[in-house]
């Protein structure tokens, strides 16, 4: 019935898996599947634990080593996009069609040349939205943003031409209402998060401020650090620790900034993840613009606190003062604010930290994400 579509993994694999549960998915395009594409996995540590049937996946392996080869994910985006675009033409046997967006729109043309519902996938805010945003904080840096019109283009005419646009936070939504989107145009599903985030051992005796995530110029990094000089604390009594591979313009700035008590850990592996949430106290996720950061419901999982911008998505899935904290954008003094308010008050700090995971366990399931997707498609279909 549900055709799924996407170059890379994102949560391609895990909505997937929910149209698979419940006999709704017809095939899912990709460009590797590790248990599908054997061969690869030496190459390859991409997991895929999603149980699909592979008689539902359609790979073309061959366009993987591109991505180290050809320095332009468009064009391999875009050649993705034709191969799919030939398959539908050829297998006719769907009912919606649902494309990432930036690698789709020959898919959504085909889809709707065959009279077939075709939905986009936009994992984040408006495209001119998130490049206006980019392009503001990269002056900031006294840098110039380099968008990609090419992209802009595509994602704006995939836009124009689907029925549907899923998006995962109100803050997505409301980039696109804000630009003359109708309502009824834009489903909000919140993500999921997978069940191996929950707490791991015991939190840390120190308070561990925790930042998880790429750490580049559209995750507001500076502004933590500026709101950790802010700060009075003894150095002692508290660390800040960094996961997350760093990037050339934020490593030029951290000697600026960086103390004796700031550990940095680089990448870690998915699945290794929790063991380090885990002893963590708070999680700050400063950034100008996600979608809705998964990283939030995966701390949340394990007992930790975040404090997140409203351009995270965070507002859908924090409840503000009770498990979370939610603050404008480019506001080092409301980090340090509701940082100091947590480590003076452990009371405070303990109870938000149980209502966090008591949160993350009821509500960011992705069997929660996915029955809401299956009764938007059941119902776009049957109208």
């Amino acid at each position: 019935m549900i055709n799924i579509s996407c170059c890379t993994k994102f949560h391609a694999f895990a909505l997937a898996e929910q149209f698979e549960k419940r006999g709704m998915l017809n095939c899912l395009y990709t460009v590797y599947h590790e248990k599908k594409n054997s061969f690869l996995r030496k190459f390859n540590k991409r997991k895929a634990p999603e149980i699909i049937d592979q008689r539902h996946i359609q790979t073309y392996p061959f366009i993987a080593p591109l991505f180290r080869i050809v320095n332009d994910p468009f064009l391999i985006n875009s050649l993705f996009d034709k191969l799919v675009s030939q398959n539908l033409s050829r297998k006719k046997e769907y009912k919606a069609f649902i494309g990432w967006s930036g690698m789709s729109l020959k898919s959504f043309t085909e889809a709707k040349k065959n009279h077939k519902i075709a939905i986009v996938e936009r994992g984040s805010s408006h495209i001119s939205h998130q490049y206006e945003l980019l392009s503001d904080e990269y002056r900031v840096y006294g840098k110039a943003f380099k968008k990609d019109k090419r992209v802009e283009d595509c994602e704006l005419a995939e836009y124009d031409l689907v029925d549907y646009i899923t998006v995962p936070s109100q803050f997505a939504k409301r980039s696109f209402t804000q630009r003359g989107f109708p309502d009824s145009k834009i489903f909000v599903n919140n993500f999921g998060v997978s069940s191996f985030f929950s707490p791991v051992g015991s939190k840390a005796s120190k308070f561990i401020i925790l930042y998880v995530g790429n750490l580049s110029i559209q995750k507001g990094l500076i502004y933590l650090f500026k709101a950790m000089h802010l700060l009075r604390w003894p150095e002692i009594q508290y660390e800040l620790w960094f996961i997350g591979n760093v990037s050339k313009e934020i490593k030029e700035i951290i000697p600026s900034y960086a103390r004796s008590n700031w550990k940095f850990f680089g990448h870690i592996d998915h699945h290794e993840l929790a063991s380090y949430i885990s002893q963590c106290s708070v999680m700050v996720h400063p950034s100008i613009q996600e979608g809705l950061s998964m990283v939030l419901a995966q701390v949340m999982s394990c007992g930790v606190v975040p404090i997140a911008t409203t351009n995270t998505g965070g507002e859908d899935i924090i409840s503000d003062g009770e498990n979370g904290f939610i603050i404008p954008i480019r506001s080092p003094e409301k980090i340090a604010e509701k940082l100091t308010l947590l480590f003076e008050d452990r009371v405070l700090l303990n109870g938000m930290q149980d209502n966090a995971r008591n949160y993350a366990r009821q509500f960011t399931t992705w069997d929660g994400y996915g029955e809401r997707y299956a009764n938007f498609v059941r119902s776009i279909i049957d109208n």
